[in-house]
């Protein structure tokens, strides 16, 4: 095929905790699971006009021509992967990250820049997430994709002089969801955090503001708050500010599970959240699962 230049966006998507499912489940199982979610996720962009370039391991990448079909396309991914309830896929989680701009097309397959980036937004991604730079947002049509739309953070790349805004498309809310920020990038949980993170477990309070240490959380004498459970790790998650932002970061083997107030539903093992709100956190186990040892958090 020859080579030939053309304006894309370029989308990777893949599964959540892959890793962790060989390691627990056999990796029979867990490649079974792995390859019809990955499947369903191709037949979707084809049927939004995108075009498979390859299948690495846990994940595709894809191009589209049509800017709002991707969005739309990462959409009905993230929707079908919710609802879907078969043996094989119940209980995944689906990253994408994407990016528009110039690649390089040749032997059905895509280079540059383009594609490097978009690597990089799915690497910042967290389960069930749909991430995308602010050259993608600006090549929006729709209106009802850009009430979707919601400024997240900022990503340096090499090479690059100014920092790329990233944002993230807010498929799971409706009545909610606020219009796209214009003008200057300003921190989107900076003012719904502003104060301090109140974390609360049983009779025991500890509060965090933007300038504390990071706080650690397990079963090991030395924690910061000590949990005690069969299926915690002895030093199994911490929460620090980066960013102006409260991070959670999981460090275990089980995974940290976390509810927010309005009920959306984490899972994180070797992975990061940034908390909003207030919500209940659960080491080892899933909020419905363990009816003590929780981690209440909330912000003042």
């Amino acid at each position: 095929m020859k080579e030939q230049s053309i304006e894309c966006v370029v989308m990777f998507a893949d599964v959540a905790g892959s890793t962790a499912m060989y390691e627990n489940q056999g990796d029979s199982i867990a490649r079974e699971r792995i390859s019809k979610a990955l499947n369903t996720l191709i037949a979707i962009c084809k049927r939004h006009k995108g075009r498979l370039v390859k299948t690495i391991g846990d994940e595709i990448l894809v191009y589209f021509q049509n800017t709002d079909l991707s969005l739309l396309a990462a959409q009905v991914i993230q929707e079908t992967i919710e609802d879907d309830r078969s043996p094989e896929t119940v209980g995944l989680s689906i990253r994408i990250g994407m990016h528009y701009g110039s690649v390089i097309l040749a032997d059905n397959d895509i280079f540059g820049d383009t594609v490097n980036v978009a690597a990089r937004v799915v690497a910042m991604t967290k389960a069930r997430q749909i991430l995308f730079t602010g050259v993608l947002a600006d090549m929006v049509t729709s209106d009802e994709i850009n009430t979707r739309m919601r400024q997240y953070d900022r990503l340096e790349v090499k090479g690059k002089e100014n920092m790329l805004d990233v944002f993230m498309y807010a498929w799971e809310e409706e009545s909610e969801i606020t219009n796209m920020a214009t003008g200057t990038f300003t921190n989107p949980f900076k003012a719904i955090n502003a104060g301090e993170l109140i974390l609360t477990y049983k009779t025991e309070t500890t509060r965090l503001s933007l300038d504390s240490d990071t706080v650690q959380i397990g079963r090991g004498n030395s924690c910061d708050i000590i949990i005690s459970g069969d299926l915690i790790s002895r030093f199994h998650a911490k929460i620090g500010c980066r960013r102006e932002k409260f991070i959670l970061t999981d460090q275990s083997t089980n995974g940290t599970f976390v509810r927010t107030l309005d009920g959306q539903n984490y899972f994180l093992r070797q992975e990061e959240l940034a908390l909003f709100g207030s919500g209940v956190i659960s080491l080892g186990k899933s909020v419905d699962k363990s009816r003590e040892n929780l981690l209440y958090y909330a912000f003042k």
